[in-house]
């Protein structure tokens, strides 16, 4: 069994209780799941429990980790609630002479304390990770409540302490109402100020934490819980260097979201995109990256086992090491054999989690970039708004074959929504015009109006709110459905519709807008140009990233992306089907990663792969390895490979 390969998080009654406890353990024994890491969760409620609670159920957890690793596992422990997460059971949690966070609007949080509370670091959250560091563990996780956002405040703590540090270090003088508003419509280096402080209070508490453990054993792992942070700016490297002391200790990650359901698999999917670019900037020294995998609240129906093994699988494939499962029934107390079905489902593709770990060590996703940076909230209104839509805006782009990547140095091609480039100097306006970009109306306006209009070959005419129709033209890009049609229903579904006006006497237009009965509303909708850097253009203005899963739009857009990336995307599928392509290189190798998110069996399933191999290793979720030669080869240096069947929710993998 490799070390790391999963954790299984084990909540609070599953360990109180000795039965329950051990007749855990006992389960566990009858499945080979891989499950190499185990959590104990020091609470069921997400509020800080006293110091003298958290001192009673340490003295537990001591016994419970002393017999986990006298079988084998490296045992450790999950403080639920360090600053608290939400108002769950606030009669019994902490009180104290301490700052609890403070929302925009003034309200106060009954539950959470504010991270910029020196006593409380001092007197509490030092405090408890001493307790919890002499009980043996192996690893201590620092769960996801360490972050702003909590209900019911939102996205932020406005308490005295955390404006009055923010006017001191700045020297402003602002008070709440006027702090507010300056977020909300000031500029984007005001609002980094902002961000800056939040980081900063963060990585604070990361390294209080940090050094409270090592005090008592160095030896001791330290991990931290994450999910989209853009109001803590989303620095995940500059946290990884306050919990690791500098890089001095490997670290652990567990990268989240939700998706605590698979009512649709697109939410699994979804998280897996967020857990992508969660990976995109950890330092080498995080060893150990367990992707969450959580059925919150518990009902075992609700997430069926093979989505529950596929989830961590899929997340293998952005940079995760294995899986953080979070998925026994708990305070129900009900047989914990029912979980046996999921543990079964876990235990059948071992080896294949094992496979992933293997291939994908040292690679990282490579292909089409959405263009998002780590202080996307600076380019929105920063209490109100939300960047993280500067980063699943395209999601559809990526559903059928296309390759994403999370890293933007890992990028072929970009893509840019309206306010992307606002955290953006000039000099990376220009490396991204210099490659190949995929830009909407918004940001085709943005970067016209900032100086850039040479470079982008298109400029926005006007706004065509009704009856339009995308109409291909006859450039060879649309070779086999010129002159057929794209209608989005701008009736039923409101999204983009603008003419565009070629500024260029060199670019092509792909696509003009007509109406119903055939008259022309606008001469070009889409087009491309290749700039005098050397960048190549797509400017589109009809529904550019929504409704584009037709069979003429998808075959276009493969044959755009790869134009754009001057023929350097790493690969793409051609077969007309709903699949996620990530593909990942480095050091020479490439792996591509293929899992079917359909109801249906995809057959003859083919991937263009930009190698210079004419053979590759396959393989299978079920556990079938074999060497494929490839078929049909491009001028460009593509290579077709063809999986003859890939089932619903299942995985192929092809290392070249």
């Amino acid at each position: 069994m490799k070390k790391h390969l999963h954790t299984l998080r084990v909540a609070y009654e599953n360990w109180l209780f000795e039965d329950r406890f051990y007749g855990l353990t006992e389960l566990l024994k009858k499945y080979d799941t891989g499950i190499t890491d185990i959590a104990l969760f020091t609470s069921i409620v997400h509020t800080p429990l006293t110091i003298e609670e958290n001192q009673r159920r340490a003295d537990i957890i001591a016994n419970r980790i002393k017999y986990l690793k006298s079988e084998g596992y490296f045992a450790g422990i999950n403080i639920l609630a360090t600053i608290g997460h939400h108002h769950e059971d606030l009669d019994n949690m902490l009180k104290g002479p301490y700052q609890m966070m403070v929302g925009a609007d003034g309200t106060v949080s009954p539950a959470t304390f504010c991270m910029n509370d020196e006593s409380f670091l001092s007197e509490y959250a030092a405090v408890i990770y001493d307790i919890y560091a002499r009980t043996g563990a192996d690893f201590i996780w620092v769960d996801d409540d360490v972050r702003y956002g909590h209900m019911p405040i939102g996205n932020g703590c406005f308490c005295d302490l955390c404006i009055g540090k923010f006017n001191r270090e700045n020297n402003y003088s602002f008070d709440r109402p006027g702090l507010i508003a300056e977020l909300e419509n000031g500029d984007v280096e005001f609002r980094r100020k902002w961000l800056r402080q939040n980081r900063e209070t963060l990585s604070r508490l990361l390294s209080v934490a940090g050094k409270a453990v090592r005090n008592v054993d160095e030896n001791i792992m330290l991990g931290f819980m994450t999910g989209e942070r853009y109001i803590e700016s989303y620095d995940f490297h500059a946290f990884s260097e306050a919990l690791s002391d500098g890089g001095k200790h490997e670290i652990m990650w567990r990268p989240g979201g939700g998706a605590y359901n698979d009512f649709s698999f697109d939410y699994i999917v979804a998280k897996s995109e967020q857990i992508g670019r969660q990976n995109a900037y950890l330092p080498p020294y995080v060893t150990i990256n367990h992707s969450e995998v959580e059925n919150f609240p518990y009902n075992l129906i609700n997430k069926t086992p093979k989505s529950t093994a596929a989830e961590a699988m899929i997340n293998m494939t952005v940079g995760c090491t294995g899986g953080a499962f979070n998925i026994l029934p708990s305070e129900t107390l009900e047989p914990i054999e029912n979980i046996a079905p999921h543990l079964k489902a876990i235990a059948d593709i071992k080896l294949f989690y094992l496979t992933l770990q293997e291939v994908t060590a040292g690679l990282s996703p490579a292909g089409i970039h959405t263009g998002w940076r780590i202080d996307a909230q600076a380019a929105v209104p920063l209490v109100s708004g939300y960047g993280g839509g500067l980063a699943s805006y395209s999601r559809e782009l990526f559903f059928f074959g296309l390759p994403e990547c999370y890293n933007k140095d890992k990028a072929s091609v970009v893509t840019l929504t309206g306010d992307s480039a606002k955290v953006m100097d000039d000099d990376e306006i220009l490396k991204i015009l210099s490659g190949g970009v995929y830009l909407n109306a918004a940001a085709l306006n943005y970067l016209n109006e900032r100086g850039f209009g040479e470079y982008t070959g298109f400029a926005v005419k006007k706004s065509i709110p009704a009856d339009a129709r995308e109409n291909y033209t006859d450039e060879k890009i649309n070779d086999g459905f010129a002159f057929g049609f794209r209608n989005c229903r701008q009736a039923f579904f409101h999204g983009d519709s603008f003419a565009l006006t070629p500024m260029a006497d060199d670019c092509r237009v792909l696509s003009e807008l007509v109406d119903y009965h055939g008259k022309v509303l606008a001469d070009c909708a889409c087009g491309i140009f290749e700039n005098s850097l050397g960048g190549r253009i797509c400017a589109a203005g009809y529904y550019p990233h929504n409704w584009i899963s037709d069979y003429n739009k998808t075959v276009q857009l493969k044959r755009v992306f790869t134009w754009l990336s001057k023929y350097e995307l790493p690969s793409y599928v051609t077969t007309y089907c709903r699949i996620r392509n990530i593909t990942l290189t480095g050091d020479g190798r490439q792996c591509v990663t293929l899992f079917n998110t359909s109801n249906d069996d995809i057959g003859d399933l083919s991937v263009m792969i930009k190698t210079s191999k004419c053979a590759a290793d396959v393989y299978m979720m079920s556990g079938e390895r074999f060497s494929l030669e490839c078929g049909e080869k491009t001028d460009e240096g593509y290579k077709c490979y063809t999986i003859s069947n890939l089932k619903p929710y299942e995985m192929a993998v092809i290392v070249t």
